[in-house]
């Protein structure tokens, strides 16, 4: 891949947006994060993640003062809009989906064990964790996944149709809140998967087209180092 920033409005300098290729990983070894820091410096930081599947616009900041402000105005100054290809039509052109999610992080299991506990009590926490069924409370998610679970966090999704493809649709997604595969899963839990999601879509065919999900737009509202009431609005390419 050939590293190409995205341009960003004047008072940004602070932060690079970049178009994340469909399966590239956005952290670790390999990762775009890792090519921009060789190519561009060692001080760049990953605002949010894209899952693996997702393409499209990821922002990183340069420095750790960059990095605070970002993610102190991410869950209420900042608005993420992605494009998806679900599968089936739904019922109505645009909808909220408000369900709980519950993620089983591998790299931070305690979170897991501390949302049950809250939510379910030790003793039913511990059959759970053991694998076993309890009643009237919805199994765990395997690994490395999420599931809508009475024990997770809030969780809330926009979405509005754009346009028919055949049996499938192009659904405009506006997550307003960033848990792990929130927008996978709550496209599952409503009956209309991204098409060919290998872990949420109980009708994917590891021989057709590869699902597709794409970060699109990024606007923050009163970014850092702007008067009041100014809007930092980037865009990656569309479709």
């Amino acid at each position: 891949m050939t590293l190409r920033p995205l341009p960003v409005p004047p008072g940004a300098e602070g932060y690079l947006a970049f178009d994340k290729e469909a399966g590239r990983a956005a952290h670790g070894r390999g990762g775009l994060l890792e090519e921009a820091r060789a190519a561009l410096g060692e001080d760049l930081r990953l605002v949010h993640r894209l899952d693996r599947i997702t393409s499209g616009l990821l922002l990183l900041a340069r420095g750790d003062e960059a990095l605070r402000a970002a993610h102190a105005a991410w869950p209420t100054r900042v608005r993420k809009t992605y494009l998806g290809l679900a599968r089936g039509v739904p019922d109505a052109d645009e909808g909220t989906i408000d369900l709980p999610l519950l993620e089983h992080r591998t790299g931070r299991p305690w979170l897991l064990e501390r949302a049950l506990r809250a939510a379910c009590g030790p003793d039913r926490t511990a059959r759970l964790l053991r694998g076993e069924a309890v009643p009237g409370v919805p199994p765990l998610p395997p690994p490395a996944r999420c599931a809508v679970h009475p024990a997770g966090r809030p969780a809330r999704t926009l979405w509005r149709l754009l346009s028919r493809r055949g049996e499938d649709v192009l659904l405009e997604l506006r997550p307003a809140t960033g848990r792990m595969h929130q927008l996978r899963v709550h496209l599952a839990a409503i009956g209309h998967p991204l098409r060919n999601d290998p872990l949420y879509d109980p009708a994917c065919d590891p021989a057709g087209p590869p699902p597709f999900l794409r970060a699109v737009r990024i606007v923050w509202e009163d970014p850092p180092g702007g008067p009041p009431g100014d809007r930092l609005d980037v865009r990656g390419p569309g479709v």
